[in-house]
């Protein structure tokens, strides 16, 4: 009873979310990079979202939806392993406001009940705002008028991203994915070769938690927001500020879109066992790490900075946490951390399970001297 009591008192019942998102493509991969639906680690999701490869088959005919080695159908049956576990499809706008209308939500109902699915995750890349909300109160009318008022419509989205009204959409949603950090890349002062860290945010001179608190307070109740962790590190090449492909040693590994170089912490964390690394933070919460090793710059995420976003989602009673994605993460072991480090650590501080504290120890800067270059 007494243990019961301070679960409840954490608010952990009703705040178990952790939604663990992976992408297809990573299903191609050669060899042992191959990432596979029975690589997920389904003892630390509650919910698994399928990303929008499949998605773009529900505007066709439904024959065409299982195109990867029957990939939809182990997705559904990955529920026989845990009963309770929940699934979620992710839905790329504006192709759903494109062809939006009876037919794609037909489709999209066909797929929910075919594939035991329990709901969609719409992702937002521009459109028109007041389209999305119709659809949105078209989609939550239509699994309800089908008999499954339970199915979820989620949105996908980042704290700065203005061009929609965050308050009206976190009404008619169930749950706002809420993505706080934005890009994060050095910057140079004039007459400087020295990287300054610029900050982990695009909203302005505020830090982390305030950022998401200004959230809860003017668009979404603490309860309907899960908060992301992008697992990808940002690579980029010191002294050539416009340069920012993929560094020889890494371009097999890495990946360049919009201009931005990105590693899956798996490819990059084994490099960092090497010598000539030094290791520091972009701020003094312990929430955005760097590695430096000659003209390299690696923004990334380690155990100690997704446990400490898993500790401000805890404290601040959100509706969960999100991992994006696990391909990224180590699921094959290589960092020496057994797998999934990263998806563990964020789970675990989450839900306030004991962490092994050498692996979660912060060590941070105590003045802007301590890593020999200026710091804003």
């Amino acid at each position: 009873m007494t243990l019961l009591l301070l679960i409840c008192s954490n608010g952990l019942i009703d705040a178990e979310r952790v939604v663990c998102s992976f992408s297809s493509a990573a299903i191609n991969r050669p060899g042992e990079n191959s990432f596979k639906l029975a690589d997920i680690p389904l003892s630390l999701c509650t919910h698994v979202v399928y990303d929008y490869y499949f998605s773009f088959k529900l505007l066709s005919n439904h024959s065409e939806l299982d195109a990867m080695d029957n990939g939809l159908q182990k997705f559904a049956d990955l529920k026989r392993n845990k009963t309770d576990l929940k699934l979620l499809m992710r839905l790329p706008g504006p192709i759903f406001l494109e062809e939006a209308g009876k037919i794609l939500i037909a489709n999209i109902l066909w797929f929910v009940d075919s594939m035991n699915v329990d709901g969609v995750e719409l992702l937002w890349v521009g459109g028109n705002e007041e389209e999305l909300y119709s659809f949105v109160e078209k989609l939550r009318s239509s699994f309800v008028a089908a008999g499954h008022p339970s199915k979820e419509v989620n949105f996908l989205a980042q704290i700065d991203q203005r061009v929609f009204d965050h308050a009206r959409l976190c009404r008619l949603v169930d749950y706002v994915h809420l993505f706080v950090t934005g890009e994060r890349l050095p910057m140079y002062r004039a007459y400087s070769s020295t990287p300054t860290a610029k900050t982990t945010l695009d909203v302005g001179d505020v830090n982390y938690e305030r950022a998401l608190d200004h959230y809860i307070e003017a668009s979404c109740p603490a309860n309907k927001i899960v908060l992301a962790t992008v697992l990808a590190a940002q690579i980029y090449t010191l002294g050539i500020v416009e340069n920012r492909d993929p560094p020889k040693e890494l371009s097999t590994l890495c990946i360049l879109t919009s201009g931005m170089c990105l590693c899956g912490y798996m490819k990059i964390c084994p490099s960092f066992k090497e010598n000539g690394w030094t290791f520091g933070w972009d701020d003094t919460e312990g929430l955005a790490p760097h590695a430096m090793q000659g003209n390299l710059w690696v923004a990334y995420e380690n155990e100690a900075s997704v446990g400490r976003k898993g500790e401000i989602a805890r404290i601040k009673q959100l509706a969960g946490v999100y991992v994006f994605s696990l391909e990224m993460d180590d699921y094959r072991g290589k960092c020496g951390s057994g797998l999934y480090p990263l998806t563990m650590a964020l789970s675990r501080s989450f839900r306030g399970t004991a962490i092994d504290e050498e692996a979660t120890q912060i060590d941070l800067p105590i003045n802007d001297d301590q890593n020999g270059y200026d710091r804003n």
